[in-house]
């Protein structure tokens, strides 16, 4: 704990009547002549020439003279005791006027209080109070009792943890071993006992380095809309708590850093009209508050502002309440008192608002204490674009704020941040969006999220129709209906190439939604539990944004369950069906591999659409489609048809290969279109007849 220095010699007069009676009782009163001498030997010769008025330092007396000094200490004693009315600082006297107004305390507890503040404001209290050697909590109180001249039932009863000293934060005993008196009673803070001797302002100044009051909110509700159904709920029940003034109404936010819990908590207070104080985790000097601390505060703002229409948010509750499963060395102390805890979040007068960033760290037992606890995501991608449109228009084209509001990890605090430091750089000739992309890449990079990629979703070819798909089911049919009735499970299996996943981006053209894919290498992670995440988190944004969701490769993830090896196997094919059951959309899974995937995934689609190879009229019609587009003339059709329908194994996929091939090997005439389609095809055809094995 940080001390003021040499307040010892800088009391003023009435502090020091006080506090010399005090000292004087501690020597004399409890330690008696006995213990007198060696009691001299905890004080400086400055401090004893002060305080007790010698005229020569100590050290110079012999020893028959101390035993006169004892005498004259005596005297003295009985003169402060004689009726003389011991007066306090006028700074002090208002300021526990102060508190006393906002918190109804007893006279007991009025004195525990000034003494305490004493203790940790006058060095040379903390000197003679360790005269006293170890402590425990019973030999305190009959201790204080001597010097504050109350009865040692009264003392016991003020400094009881349901007293209103230990329930508003201000004083608080240590019960669990016997030390000094500096140790054993704490107050709220040091700076608090300074302010409260020497500051002569509002209360809100007093206790400001723990409990001060949030700036004005920079977003509002309406900025939030992908919380509006959570957000309809919230914010009439905290306005009827407000108005009813109902007790134990605590609300959790978690989620990610950076999504806006912190923002979104000022912008509730905001449109209740209220005011908002937040427990601080850094002091007015930038140090950080231990948890402990912390909790004090927030017991001060429940008792001080208890008759105020406040809310109060505790930031980072992780630093006080965490998981007895969990244990790390560089993790701060937890509260692990799971009852005392419980007590606090069902007592307080005031609505709180609790924000994590790890939901996980916390015990479940304590979780469900919230009213209500809200997950606040990163928002979805269309609100994203809005975000980064909004900070960075002026300095970022259109093609990269398309492409840097398509990475889910994008959270709205990385683009403030990154964007103050691209607006920094007053170097016109620096590419912009390069030096955004590359910020935010090395962010992602660190909190372990996939960068922002590079390349652009590929567009459906012009020459795209549905009736090119080998398949039994009419497809067209199947759009009309699905865009009837705009809830479907569809799962199309085949060979690669078959259009399978170009076939879900259709679907999304022809019902006007928005497309949303997932290949197996964005869900699949390599934490424990992360798949699952990655799961529900496609769903949800796929319900967000009202799209079609597409899996792609999604063999890779929901494998039999009956050959699983390990449990996560299980549940990442449990977390699927799960989410496919509670999907109200339409999702579309591919997969090459039918044969492998668990079987009661398979009931839960709606279809089963298996893609085969072109047959030889789709080849054809399809040759001539992209001729078309490529604006190339097919010079002999008779014997280009003849060729084009005799390829046996032509897909989609060769095509679309093909045309890629075009930018960097233009295509001249229909001869060479054939023969790049003849080399796709040949490639597959030696891959299935040169399988290798082991025996």
């Amino acid at each position: 704990m940080r001390r003021r220095k040499n307040q010892s010699l800088s009391i003023n007069k009435q502090s020091k009547d006080i506090v010399e009676l005090w000292i004087l009782k501690i020597l004399l009163d409890l330690n008696g002549h006995r213990e007198f001498m060696s009691s001299m030997r905890g004080f400086t010769d400055d401090e004893l020439a002060y305080f007790l008025g010698l005229d020569k330092f100590v050290d110079e007396y012999e020893e028959k003279d101390k035993k006169e000094i004892f005498k004259i200490l005596q005297n003295r004693l009985e003169v402060l005791e004689s009726g003389k009315k011991l007066k306090f600082p006028k700074t002090l006297k208002k300021n526990i006027k102060k508190v006393m107004k906002l918190i109804s305390i007893t006279k007991v507890e009025k004195d525990i209080l000034i003494f305490t503040i004493y203790l940790k404001y006058i060095d040379m209290m903390d000197g003679a109070t360790r005269m006293l050697n170890d402590l425990s909590t019973d030999r305190m109180v009959t201790i204080l009792s001597v010097l504050l001249d109350h009865k040692s039932s009264k003392i016991k009863t003020a400094l009881a943890p349901q007293g209103k000293l230990a329930q508003s934060g201000l004083v608080t005993v240590d019960r669990e071993g016997a030390y000094s008196f500096l140790r054993k009673l704490d107050i709220l803070s040091s700076d608090f006992a300074d302010k409260m001797m020497n500051l002569d302002g509002d209360i809100e100044e007093m206790i400001k380095d723990s409990v001060r009051k949030c700036t004005t909110a920079e977003l509002t509700v309406a900025d939030f809309k992908h919380l509006k159904t959570d957000m309809e709920l919230l914010i009439p029940y905290l306005d009827n708590t407000i108005v009813e003034q109902k007790s134990g109404v605590n609300i959790l936010f978690y989620g990610k850093p950076g999504t806006g819990k912190t923002e979104l908590t000022k912008a509730i207070a905001q449109e209740l009209d209220k005011e908002i104080y937040e427990v601080s985790y850094a002091d007015e000097n930038d140090e950080p508050i231990s948890g402990d601390k912390r909790l004090k505060a927030y017991k001060v703002a429940q008792s001080f502002f208890s008759n105020s229409n406040v809310l109060i948010m505790f930031d980072e509750i992780e630093d006080v309440v965490g998981n007895d499963n969990s244990f790390s060395f560089f993790a701060p102390p937890k509260q692990s008192n799971k009852g005392w805890m419980n007590r606090i979040l069902e007592t307080n007068n005031i609505p709180a608002i609790w924000i994590t960033n790890d939901i996980h760290s916390m015990d479940p037992a304590i979780i469900r204490r919230f009213d209500m606890s809200i997950e606040i995501p990163i928002p979805p991608k269309e609100k994203r674009k809005e975000i980064i449109e909004k900070d960075c228009a002026e300095m970022l084209s259109e093609k990269s704020i398309e492409k840097i509001a398509k990475n889910e990890a994008i959270a709205p605090a990385l683009v403030t941040r990154a964007a103050k430091v691209v607006n920094s750089i007053e170097d016109s000739s620096t590419e912009k969006d390069k030096a955004f992309e590359n910020i935010l890449n090395n962010t992602l990079k660190a909190q372990g999220y996939p960068k922002i990629q590079n390349t652009t979703e590929e567009a459906l070819p012009e020459s795209y129709d549905p009736s090119y798909i080998n398949t039994d089911t009419d497809l067209k049919a199947l759009a009309q209906g699905i865009k009837a009735h705009p809830n479907a499970r569809i799962c199309l299996y085949g060979v690669p190439g078959t259009g399978k996943s170009a076939f879900g981006k259709w679907i999304a053209q022809y019902t006007n939604k928005p497309f949303v894919l997932k290949k197996g290498s964005d869900l699949i992670s390599m934490w424990v539990g992360g798949t699952e995440q990655n799961i529900a988190n496609a769903f949800r944004e796929a319900k967000e944004e009202g799209a079609v969701l597409v899996f792609d490769e999604v063999d890779s993830f929901l494998q039999d369950r009956r050959g699983a090896k390990n449990s996560w196997e299980v549940t990442q094919v449990n977390e699927m069906l799960v989410q496919m059951e509670n999907f109200d959309g339409i999702f579309i899974a591919t997969t090459n591999l039918m044969s492998g995937l668990d079987q009661a995934s398979l009931r839960r689609f709606d279809m089963k659409l298996e893609f085969g190879y072109l047959k030889p009229k789709q080849a054809w019609k399809l040759f001539v489609d992209e001729c078309k587009v490529l604006k190339i003339d097919i010079s002999d059709k008779e014997q280009t048809k003849k060729k084009v329908q005799s390829l046996t194994k032509l897909a989609p996929g060769d095509f679309a290969a093909v045309r890629r091939q075009s930018r960097f090997r233009p295509l001249k005439s229909a001869e060479i279109f054939l023969e790049r389609l003849e080399e796709e095809v040949l490639v597959k055809e030696n891959d299935s007849s040169n399988k290798m094995g082991f025996i």
